[in-house]
Parts: structure tokens; C-alpha cells; sequence
């Protein structure tokens, strides 16, 4: 696939593996900045009783679970968007509001769902008095948070990864 729009500033990253190095870079980034989210946010729940390695393992399984497969359905509808599945390799793409507004829409939409599930359906986990929610829907703002800057500063980080890419590969 050639990249959009033709010019020196559009051209992909040289191949080398791309897809495994696209992979990598956004599930390794994305499971790093959620799982650091997810201890940073932990005195905001009502953990009650739980052990300190209790609440290391529920962030793990937490991050390796449904973080992930978050961060692929965003991929996945960036990629859909940008008609790529190798969207990050293009310079081009980072240009397209799509790349950036996409992730705020599902971000948003995905975490005050599955919090309105865990929380009141499921009673899964509880506020602390110190978790501020969202007014009308009643969630965690953070937990939000959470699902709209992680996935925002993995692309970030991409597109900053390609541009040492294309810099080196210029040399």
C-alpha cells in the first residue's frame, strides 16, 4: 500500500517485521501505561479487606484482560478508519483527526460501559469516597480517564516512534 498523499513527511517506516513491530509497540506501551493507570488509581476504590498483593494481581489480570482488548477495538477502529491495518507505519495518518478523535469516542463510550456493568450490574468493585464520578451516569472519572489518555499517548508514542524511524532511515 503506498502511503497518502505522496510526500517525503508520508512515507512508512522501512518493512522489517512491521506488523509484529507495530503489534509490539502498541500492546507493550498500551500494557506499561495501563497497568501503572491502574496502580496509580487503586486508593480511589473501596478495596476493603484486600491484601496489597490482592489488588497487584486484580490490576494485572485487569490490564492483561480487558485494558488489552480495549486497546484493540480502538486499533481496530482507527485501522478501519484509515482503511490500514498498518496505520501507525504512515506519517499520514497521524494527520487525519480520525487517529485522535476516534480514540476519545470509543474510549469514552467503552469504559463508562463496562463501569456501569462491573460496578451496578455486577458489583464487581466499589468507589472509595474519593473517586469522583461522572455526573447523570454515576462512574469513576478516572477508570474514564483512564481509557481516553492511555490510548491517546500510545499513539503518540507511535507517531513519535516513526518519526526516529524515518529520521534514522533518512541517514
Amino acid at each position: 500500500m503506498a502511503a497518502r498523499g505522496g510526500g517525503s513527511r508520508d512515507r512508512a517506516v522501512p518493512e522489517n517485521g512491521g506488523h509484529v513491530k507495530i503489534a509490539a509497540l502498541w500492546f507493550g506501551a498500551s500494557f506499561v501505561l495501563h497497568f501503572a493507570w491502574e496502580h496509580l488509581q487503586m486508593p480511589l476504590y473501596d478495596l476493603g479487606a484486600q491484601s496489597v498483593w490482592e489488588g497487584v494481581r486484580m490490576c494485572l489480570f485487569s490490564t492483561a484482560t480487558g485494558d488489552m482488548i480495549f486497546m484493540g477495538v480502538i486499533y481496530l477502529c482507527i485501522a478501519s478508519a484509515e482503511r490500514s491495518w498498518r496505520w501507525p507505519r504512515f506519517h499520514a495518518a497521524y494527520r487525519h483527526p480520525a487517529v485522535w478523535v476516534i480514540p476519545i469516542v470509543v474510549g469514552v463510550l467503552l469504559a463508562t460501559s463496562y463501569e456501569l456493568w462491573a460496578v451496578y450490574a455486577q458489583a464487581r468493585w466499589s468507589y472509595g469516597a474519593s473517586m469522583p464520578l461522572i455526573p447523570i451516569v454515576k462512574v469513576g472519572l478516572a477508570p474514564v480517564l483512564q481509557m481516553v489518555v492511555v490510548p491517546l499517548a500510545v499513539i503518540a508514542l507511535c507517531w513519535w516512534r516513526l518519526s526516529a524511524s524515518l529520521c534514522s532511515s533518512a541517514k
